[in-house]
């Protein structure tokens, strides 16, 4: 049993909950012996095709080639075929990664944007100050969720470090969930620690929901060999031995948010990575670019010298000339009857070798890896001709629904915890806490749509002639950009402009039709015609 089983077994305990055995996935598990160990796998396996760097690839497939594949062999005998599998036990292999794992996860934390985050209580401010909060979302949260499959940010309020909450986010690996119901009961965080002599220690902080409120609980358990796991007292690691079980009472919470964007139909308590169903196609186009160098090495020109034409060592061994990426070849001249050379000079040959092939596989095959993630042109990939700016927008679409997407899953769980966190900050500053809404505002900048000056040459003249409502417009043209009250403001100055407007050229009508016509011919009289002439 593992540290996570045992501890979820003792939850399951407390809370009343009886636990099935089996699962609907039973005939999955038939080839498979641990479960547990594929799904670490690839949570590994995802993040280092995410680091971008082919000596992290090779040294990963490397040590699975020793003894990752065993633990499953049934379950991983595709894997061991794959590029990166077959080369990684060849030496005079020239391997090319082609990045766009990598790519694809920085593009799409670039076009989601930064979290504008806003609240009426300044105190959130400081904790996003100290924090470093929405850097931090772009550059941790939301890529790593995205590529391991999800991850769980935590709420510390530890006074000894700071007067504010601390925000902590943990990796796939270092959370677990545990839900009945469809509801979260507890959440299981993972902290590792190793001692002077190498020995491995492993800190569970245990959250669940008790009757009356949270309950946090602290466990230390010393790692041996694979089902070796014994309980030690926290005093063991000198710097855990200030913890403290904690009971939060008044409100049911585990002031925790765990981040998942993706549902994962194997695993429903967990995420699924932007990864899933893309590895194969990523080994595939790392595989087509190598094959690609190969080829490009191999049709290098290759020169042939007369070895007469040579420099020669002392003892006469010919020196041939020593540049970069170049094949040299010595080659015997043949001589006439009077010993006379038939060849003389160097003499150079290329094959003609197909490149155009690997060309077309490479971009069908990013076709298939961005298929259902982004627009190529998103990664600035040129997939037509048209460059105007409705042409543009068209092409971006598939990205704008992965955006859509994780920001509509981003703002809830940002939401739900700053707003915890402020509940944690009323805890830390009276010793009291009680459950209510802060009235947090989350908003992102618009990403591929018109320009603002073309939104207003386009809705300015609707409105204008009463085809839309004030409200319409002001919706239409700022969006998200204005808070409640900014928008209602710009409401009343449209009105009332408006209606300004309207008085000023009922003025003039009204000036026109007065007696005094100011020189205007009256009713019957012959007008004036105006001609041009000739100075």
């Amino acid at each position: 049993m593992t540290i996570s089983e045992l501890v979820k077994s003792i939850i399951y305990k407390i809370l009343g909950i009886q636990k099935l055995n089996g699962t609907p996935n039973d005939n999955r598990l038939t080839f498979i012996s641990d479960d547990d160990a594929i799904w670490i796998d690839k949570i590994r396996c995802n993040k280092v095709w995410y680091y971008g760097d082919g000596n992290e690839l090779l040294n990963y497939y490397t040590n699975q080639e020793a003894y990752g594949w065993v633990s499953n062999p049934i379950y991983n005998r595709n894997m061991r075929n794959f590029f990166w599998g077959i080369s990684s036990t060849e030496t005079d292999i020239k391997r090319i990664h082609s990045g766009i794992p990598k790519a694809i996860i920085d593009t799409i934390t670039n076009i989601v944007g930064k979290p504008a985050i806003k609240c009426m209580d300044a105190r959130l401010d400081r904790i996003l100050e100290v924090n470093d909060f929405t850097y931090r979302v772009c550059q941790t949260s939301r890529p790593m969720a995205l590529v391991e499959c999800d991850g769980c940010w935590k709420i510390n309020f530890d006074k000894s470090l700071s007067d504010v909450p601390l925000l902590e986010y943990f990796g796939a690996e270092d959370w677990e969930p545990i839900e009945h119901s469809n509801i979260l009961v507890g959440i299981i965080f993972k902290s590792y620690y190793k001692d002077q002599k190498d020995q491995k220690y492993v800190l569970n902080e245990t959250r669940r929901l008790d009757p009356s409120g949270c309950a946090i609980e602290y466990n230390l358990y010393r790692l041996g060999r694979k089902d070796d796991i014994t309980e030690v007292p926290l005093e063991t690691i000198p710097e855990l031995s200030g913890l403290k079980n904690l009971m939060i009472n008044g409100v049911r919470k585990l002031f925790a948010v765990p981040i998942k964007y993706y549902y994962n139909p194997l695993k429903p308590l967990r995420g699924k990575s932007i990864y899933d169903g893309k590895i194969d196609f990523f080994d595939m186009l790392d595989e087509v670019w190598s094959q690609a160098s190969q080829t490009n090495r191999v049709s290098t020109p290759v020169e042939y010298y007369d070895v007469t034409l040579c420099e020669r060592t002392k003892d006469g061994t010919p020196i041939l000339p020593n540049k970069y990426n170049r094949q040299y070849t010595l080659k015997d001249t043949p001589t006439d009857g009077n010993g006379n050379p038939i060849e003389q000079g160097i003499i150079t040959t290329q094959p003609d070798l197909n490149f155009d092939k690997y060309s077309m596989l490479a971009s069908e095959i990013l076709g298939n890896i961005l298929t259902g993630i982004l627009s190529p042109s998103t990664l600035g990939i040129d997939v037509a001709k048209k460059d105007n700016a409705d042409a543009q927008r068209e092409k971006e679409k598939q990205s704008i629904f992965t955006r859509n997407n994780i920001i509509d899953r981003e703002t809830k769980q940002i939401h739900d915890l700053l707003n915890m966190a402020l509940m944690i900050q009323d805890y830390m500053d009276t010793g009291y806490i009680v459950e209510k809404d802060y009235d947090i505002t989350i908003t992102y900048d618009e990403f591929a749509n018109p320009s603002f000056e073309t939104e207003l040459e386009t809705l300015g003249p609707a409105w204008s002639q009463g085809q839309i409502s004030t409200d319409q417009y002001v919706r239409l043209l700022w969006g998200d950009k204005l808070s409640d009250e900014e928008l209602l403001k710009e409401k009343q100055y449209l009105e009332e402009n408006k209606q300004s407007d309207n008085l000023d050229m009922e003025s003039l009508l009204n000036g026109a039709g007065t007696s005094d016509k100011q020189g205007l011919p009256e009713e019957g009289q012959p007008q004036a015609a105006f001609t041009e002439t000739e100075e």
